[in-house]
């Protein structure tokens, strides 16, 4: 069996599901307790402005986002389901309830705590 490595891609060959998220601590600590909303980046449909991924924007910011994508330029109420249907995602969004969640913290050289978290497992 040939085994090939490339650099900076994760891989996976089975139906699982994996997801990685990290920042640092006090963004974390920001997102829990500001109501903010991380864009993960994931979403379509924007044509002119952008959000930019895993940046945490305001419920307000995140609207406007929303407002300016060709799919929901013409919704007239924004509510979480649209911001989440668009990638923006709260911190108290209920998770996948087939998958299992992680959560760790990490100190770097230079006293940084950065936080990991995210899902993993089979959804199904």
């Amino acid at each position: 069996m040939k085994r090939q490595i490339r650099r900076g891609v994760f891989e996976t060959n089975s139906s699982s599901t994996h997801s990685l998220t990290m920042m640092m601590k006090s963004d974390y600590k920001r997102w829990q307790t500001e109501e903010l909303y991380l864009y993960d980046g994931s979403g379509w449909g924007w044509e002119f402005s952008k959000p930019v991924e895993n940046h945490l924007y305001t419920r307000d910011e995140a609207i406007e986002f929303v407002k300016k994508n060709k799919y929901y330029n013409d919704v007239d109420e924004i509510d979480d389901e649209t911001l989440r249907d668009c990638c923006f995602i709260s911190w108290d969004d209920e998770g996948n309830e087939y998958l299992e969640s992680f959560y760790k913290e990490f100190t770097t050289p230079s006293g940084e705590t950065i936080v990991a978290f995210g899902e993993y497992g089979y959804d199904g």
